[in-house]
């Protein structure tokens, strides 16, 4: 068995779990787990080593590593709040790196805008709140307001006047900054890049429907749907230009009418399911090639599959108890994945956080794929009580 590769984790990540470790054991590598959660992951790991330190310490990490005395192969994550700790240590260690500043202005929601503004790139107003900030009466609403280090849409709302803004800051009592940035009009389209540190690649996009305001849950995702192959060269170019490099990307966009902006970069796999789809449709999968760019590897070579896909978020819209969970039905082409099982308690947050499951829909043509998710989903019924 050659060098271990590193993986750090903060939460429990199904990716992780299901997809990263099993390719790094197929290229040939031991996997160590590096985590501060380390009970939690020792429940649902077997024949993993899983080690502690706080992983949002770069230095933890290598004292730790050399403590340890692993020498890795890799040193990879791919969770949205290890990035820059992950890019420090690894380049501490000599190994192919992500630029930590861009892990960090990627991260972070301001920083982000601030790095656009800095290179010309399409942008929004955008501000930080601070608590007990009084909101202006001439700030151009409607607003989106978002924790700028939220992920998976939480406590991210849309406020159409100062009034509004004002009454959600008392319910929430705010006790942090928050991030106020102008509404963008427009569809939601994603772009997926890999990148060896010296070219970045698109692989391909998401066309992505949304839960209706204030909230922006994400309801449903078409791979390469129309928006995001027509939009890919541009959207890749302002991706390119904020400095994302190394390893895999995950960047989100509003299509507005002068064009794609930003919405925000996510410097790891795309979630919710649809890594499994990608890996599934691409001929070389989708773990393993990342995996790759960091031991070091070329650039994959990009051959989409011409099946048309589409992945369809069976949400909860109300807290309760589920008495009833989803059953799709037995058909070629679909799968299902159950986020929630009968009998457990829901309380809503009004973010991807609320899905009960997930449908991975594939077929030959759009007519196929469009009878099959009719049909789905004509028989799929819960109930919450």
């Amino acid at each position: 068995m050659s060098s271990p590769i590193v993986i750090l984790t903060h939460v429990v990540n199904r990716a992780v779990i299901d997809g990263f470790i099993p390719a790094a054991r197929s290229l040939g590598h031991e996997v160590v787990l590096v985590t501060d959660q380390g009970l939690a992951h020792r429940e649902c790991l077997a024949e993993v080593r899983i080690l502690e330190c706080d992983v949002f310490n770069p230095l933890a990490i290598l004292d730790l590593l050399t403590e340890q005395a692993i020498r890795p192969a890799a040193l990879f994550s791919n969770s949205d709040h290890l990035q820059t700790a992950a890019a420090i240590a690894a380049r501490a260690l000599a190994l192919p790196a992500k630029n930590w500043q861009v892990c960090y202005r990627a991260k972070d929601k301001l920083r982000m805008r601030e790095r656009l503004a800095d290179q010309g790139l399409p942008s929004v107003w955008s501000r930080q709140l601070q608590p007990g900030e009084v909101p202006e009466h001439d700030w151009p609403y409607p607003l989106v307001v978002k924790p700028s280090q939220g992920v998976a849409s939480l406590d991210v709302c849309r406020v159409d006047s100062r009034e509004q803004l004002v009454a959600l800051l008392a319910e929430r009592a705010q006790s942090s900054p928050l991030l106020l940035e102008q509404y963008m009009e427009g569809p939601l389209f994603t772009l997926e890049t890999l990148g060896d540190g010296r070219e970045l690649v698109a692989v391909g996009g998401f066309d992505v429907g949304l839960s209706d305001p204030p909230h922006f849950i994400e309801t449903q995702a078409r791979w390469r749907g129309s928006v995001s192959r027509q939009w890919q060269t541009q959207a890749l170019e302002q991706v390119r230009r904020f400095g994302v490099g190394l390893g895999v990307c995950h960047s989100e966009f509003i299509l507005t009418r002068d064009g794609p902006v930003l919405v925000e970069i996510n410097y790891r796999s795309i979630g919710d399911g649809r890594e499994f789809l990608l890996d599934r449709l691409l001929p070389g999968g989708w773990f393993a090639p990342i995996l790759r760019l960091h031991l070091g590897g070329p650039l994959p070579t990009i051959s989409p599959s011409t099946q048309q896909a589409l992945i369809q978020y069976l949400v909860a819209e109300s807290s309760g108890r589920l008495v009833r969970a989803p059953q799709p039905p037995t058909r070629p082409g679909l799968n299902y994945k159950a986020l929630r099982q009968t009998g457990d308690s829901l309380l809503l947050s009004h973010s991807n956080k609320d899905y009960l499951g997930v449908l991975y829909l594939q077929a030959e043509s759009a007519g196929e794929l469009e009878q099959l998710h009719a049909d789905a989903m004509a028989a799929i019924h819960w109930e919450i009580n």
